[in-house]
């Protein structure tokens, strides 16, 4: 006989998790005590918001494959944390959102802080449920699991009423869910390879879903022997070694010129778990819908996915994993070698990701130029949003599997979290936190947890004083009415040093070495401030540049 809490935290166990991510509350005691119980098995990480503990979680997700799992309570609980509920479904990543509700006696009552969990979370989760009964937590946490990893992977919400979790039942033994991943048919395979023998011009691009390490080999391996281009979509540039041959750049924000027209003259295009959103069709314009102009051959773990907005001459519903391996050790030689147009492409690559100058005395480029030469081939990067991420998408290259984390929904606040959780996984690893100024304050408080669970991430904040992305929008289409972007900072080095980590400030670009080389010997975390200019608000332009630009256009 056990409680429902013993038998929810007896199911996570099972199926690999060894950490959670929460903010505690008095709604889902009844399932804090069960982790009390198997606290040498399973960790529980007790955050300072629960928006930062859902991040975590997603991290987490991201980082293992398995279920990154976030205990919060209901009301304030429950809205905090939907942000990252959020990012995992744009993510991709499996994740279990677990929401403390008041007892079965009291719902429908509007009860201290009673919110409908399922209600609220329809639209952003892959199933969203309340258990009203501790009989059927195994059946449902079973179904809860196997929906977030199978297909594409993404989160569940699970309401847990404080009754239900005290209730003892005559529960079964908890059962591992392997996810059900869908596979590519032989006839798709050989549906491919006609498509690919009879293109000139194919080009290869890498999207979120289900990927690993092996994976991500055999398409670099494919593409390699077809002499076939590659290129990452929007944030996902670790599923190749950005130093292989036919990696010739990224698809989305900032994409560079040449290749650009690149995609635009290929007739066919091999999407391998991308989701053809806003930001890879550039607002949905690179491409017509419903039918592109390119031949397009979309595979995706989700059904819905295949033909949403554009109609592929062959959907595969699959997932990356089982379509790599289908078509691994094969290869299509055209008759007319590509290795040219792909070296250019390279070239080309190569010099749109060398950093020039940027006004003021700290150059970013170059700081970020001489971490990619530094820097260990699985260190971990995260960042949020804001104009910050340009340099450090451009700048920074990846060549492991999973060591890129940055929510494609471009976060602002994920950063701090994200960088905590890779380094509680793999303490041995060095993990970077890249963020503004003003996506650091989102989620800086867990400075405290990382302190607190002897994490050593490197939070490296870049400081304009301001909201950049908003300063270069509304400079765009209002210039000079500038209005709610500037920023009053806090003294970023005493604020680390007040959670007992190393600060360093660093106002001009030869004061970097030192700076990271006494961060990283640590073995505590530490933050690095880089001081900036206002006006180095893009790798391609300056502010002022970008306000005379506007100006002109208005004129016409």
């Amino acid at each position: 006989m056990r409680s429902g809490g013993q038998v929810i935290v007896d199911h996570l166990i099972c199926n690999g998790v060894d950490k959670v991510f929460s903010v505690p509350g008095e709604s889902f005691l009844g399932a804090m005590d069960a982790f009390y119980e198997r606290s040498n098995e399973i960790k529980f990480i007790n955050c300072r918001q629960e928006g930062s503990a859902a991040f975590m979680a997603a991290a987490y997700g991201r980082i293992t494959g398995k279920p990154g799992v976030c205990f919060v309570t209901r009301g304030p609980g429950a809205t905090n944390a939907s942000i990252g509920v959020h990012v995992a479904a744009k993510d991709s990543v499996p994740m279990l959102l677990f929401v403390g509700q008041v007892a079965t006696s009291s719902t429908h009552r509007d009860a201290f802080q009673e919110i409908d969990i399922p209600a609220m979370f329809k639209p952003l989760a892959k199933w969203s449920v309340q258990i009203d009964s501790a009989d059927r937590l195994p059946e449902i946490l079973s179904r809860a699991t196997k929906i977030s990893t199978s297909g594409r992977p993404g989160p569940v919400v699970i309401s847990l009423p404080e009754n239900v979790q005290r209730e003892i039942v005559d529960a079964g033994d908890p059962v591992f869910q392997a996810p059900i991943i869908p596979s590519t048919s032989r006839v798709q395979v050989e549906q491919f390879f006609q498509l690919v023998g009879e293109a000139e011009n194919p080009l290869i691009v890498l999207g979120s879903s289900t990927w690993s390490e092996d994976t991500c080999q055999q398409i670099a391996d494919f593409a390699e022997r077809s002499e076939i281009p590659v290129v990452a979509s929007f944030r996902c540039q670790d599923r190749i070694d950005n130093d292989h041959p036919n990696y010739v750049g990224v698809l989305g924000v900032g994409t560079n010129p040449l290749l650009s027209k690149r995609i635009d003259d290929s007739d066919l295009l091999i999407m391998l778990g991308v989701e053809l959103s806003e930001i890879v069709t550039e607002g949905f314009t690179k491409f017509t819908a419903p039918k592109m102009k390119q031949r397009l051959v979309h595979v995706h773990p989700d059904q819905a996915e295949l033909g949403r907005i554009y109609q592929p001459d062959l959907g595969i519903n699959s997932a990356i994993a089982g379509f790599a391996a289908s078509i691994s050790g094969m290869s299509l030689a055209p008759d007319v070698s590509r290795k040219t147009s792909i070296q250019e492409l390279r070239r080309s690559y190569q010099e749109f990701t060398t950093p020039g100058e940027c006004p003021g005395d700290v150059q970013i480029g170059k700081i970020l130029h001489w971490l990619d030469s530094r820097l260990p081939t699985d260190t971990f990067i995260s960042c949020g949003a804001g104009n910050y991420t340009h340099w450090v998408l451009r700048f920074l290259q990846h060549r492991k599997f999973g060591t890129q984390l940055a929510p494609l929904g471009a976060v602002m606040g994920y950063s701090v979290p994200a960088a905590i959780a890779a380094s509680l996984q793999y303490p041995d690893r060095m993990a970077i936190s890249f963020s503004g100024d003003g996506c650091f304050l989102m989620n800086a408080q867990d400075l405290a947890t990382a302190k607190k669970y002897s994490t050593n991430p490197v939070f490296i904040v870049i400081n304009n004083g301001m909201y950049g992305a908003i300063r270069m929008h509304q400079e765009r289409a209002f210039p000079t009415r500038t209005i709610g972007c500037d920023l009053e900072n806090p003294d970023f080095v005493a604020y680390a040093e007040a959670f007992g980590i190393a600060g360093f400030r660093v106002s001009k670009t030869s004061q970097f070495q030192e700076a990271f080389e006494q961060a990283a010997a640590n073995s505590t975390p530490s933050l690095i401030e880089l001081v900036v200019s206002e006006q180095a608000i893009s790798p391609a332009f300056t502010l002022d540049e970008l306000v005379e630009r506007s100006i002109a256009a208005q004129k016409g």
